[in-house]
């Protein structure tokens, strides 16, 4: 396809207005087709527009991408909105992840129920001046320039702009106690060197698949692990957590935070993020769908008793039914021995990843699946795979009851 970029998506803002944003703030002219009625979508379902069923969906560059996220990361590298080097791509994901927060909480205030919509409103607005805004203003402070990266215009400036907008619709005066965000900047860094350290607690949850990505590029790592809430406490006051959650890593001066933008860095550093971008692009898009069966099989655990059952039944449906399937036909359409190019990335550790966890709530999931069973086969014997699969290594096992009363200690107490 040439020509101008077309997205697909309702009329409205959604998933697909960071993505205007982005496009509008590069100044390229973009056309939209959009979904008026079921019938639309459907269309875009059976034609096999929809690597994972869903919109968005952008048409650029001979692609159909969808994900917001790796749309926009696509966008952002094209347009040259993602910083000059591996540490300003790093700390532009992290600022960039913590505004995706906030944006999920402002799209879902008009969806709650009439009876929760008062203290989803207090939440929102709660987290955008206590965690999320004070977070921006210190980055500008520290940073001292005109952007919150380098001294050039980044997607972070872009997408910081439209949440300010967004938040001040709900409430004008918002931004009285944050003189500094009439502008957009840095964060001063100190140093650190040796291995990446990571601090979570000791669990699978949002660290593994950083576990996965440092082992396969045969990286050592030391972990530092949370026991207690006061461990928590203690990295919020000292201003290791951006934005007062963890994962959080330290790598090459920088402390990290936000899996997705932990997991871009690692990668690209580690040449696990293809060759050029349109092969980054469709990495992103295949990691984005495992990151939402990734979401479903990490719940799991933490539903209540009565929900389990449909929890188990839906994610076991998603998995053998909209995604295990596209990454069949992505390995035979492909013909290789890689998900994408003819090299390992991130797309094929993250999918083995995936597909473990699943074999691990249902045996014979892969049955109908036999390029994924010669792909999972494959993958599993390179080296430093192999090596992060054996017993004693860092890899962590099977989340237990015991594990998830564990973090709520910590997190939630």
């Amino acid at each position: 396809m040439s020509g101008k970029p077309r997205l697909h998506y309702f009329n409205g803002r959604g998933r697909m207005e960071s993505i205007r944003w982005l496009l509008a703030a590069a100044g390229v002219e973009f056309e939209e087709s959009f979904l008026e009625k079921k019938e639309d979508l459907t269309k875009l379902q059976k034609d096999g527009s929809l690597l994972f069923q869903q919109v968005p969906m952008v048409e650029i560059d001979g692609m159909k991408l969808v994900q917001t996220r790796a749309i926009a990361n696509y966008i952002a590298t094209k347009y040259n909105l993602y910083g000059k080097d591996m540490k300003e791509r790093a700390l532009i994901d992290m600022y960039v992840e913590g505004m995706f927060d906030l944006n999920e909480l402002l799209m879902t205030y008009e969806i709650q129920p009439a009876d929760k919509k008062e203290q989803h409103f207090a939440n929102m607005m709660d987290k955008a001046e206590n965690r999320y805004f004070p977070v921006f203003e210190k980055v500008l402070k520290d940073h001292g320039k005109d952007f919150l990266v380098g001294n050039q215009l980044s997607r972070a400036d872009v997408q910081l702009l439209e949440v300010i907008l967004m938040v001040e619709e709900w409430k004008p005066d918002i931004f009285v106690k944050f003189p500094v965000l009439q502008i957009p900047g840095n964060q001063a860094r100190g140093n650190m060197s040796g291995k990446p350290r990571l601090h979570y607690f000791n669990g699978r949850g949002r660290m593994e698949p950083i576990r996965w990505l440092l082992a396969a590029a045969g990286v050592e790592f030391e972990e530092s692990f949370l026991e207690k809430k006061e461990d928590l406490t203690k990295l919020q006051k000292d201003g290791s957590l951006l934005f007062q959650q963890v994962p959080m890593v330290e790598i090459d001066g920088m402390k990290l935070v936000q899996t997705r933008a932990i997991a871009n860095y690692v990668a690209t550093k580690y040449n696990l993020y293809g060759k050029d971008m349109k092969e980054r692009a469709l990495i992103d898009m295949y990691v984005e769908g495992m990151f939402d069966l990734y979401e479903l099989l990490i719940m799991y655990f933490i539903q209540p008793a009565d929900k389990k059952q449909e929890h188990f039944a839906n994610m076991m449906d998603k998995a053998e039914n909209r995604y295990f399937p596209v990454f069949e036909k992505v390995l035979k359409d492909h013909g290789k021995d890689f998900l994408v190019g003819n090299q390992l990335s991130r797309a094929d550790v993250q999918l083995l990843e995936v597909i473990l966890m699943a074999e691990e709530y249902k045996p014979d999931t892969l049955a109908k699946f036999p390029l994924l069973q010669s792909f999972k086969a494959r993958i599993s014997n390179i080296p430093t795979i192999k090596k992060f699969l054996q017993p004693g290594s860092q890899r962590k096992p099977r989340t237990t009851e015991e594990d998830v009363a564990r973090a709520m200690k910590i997190f939630r107490s």
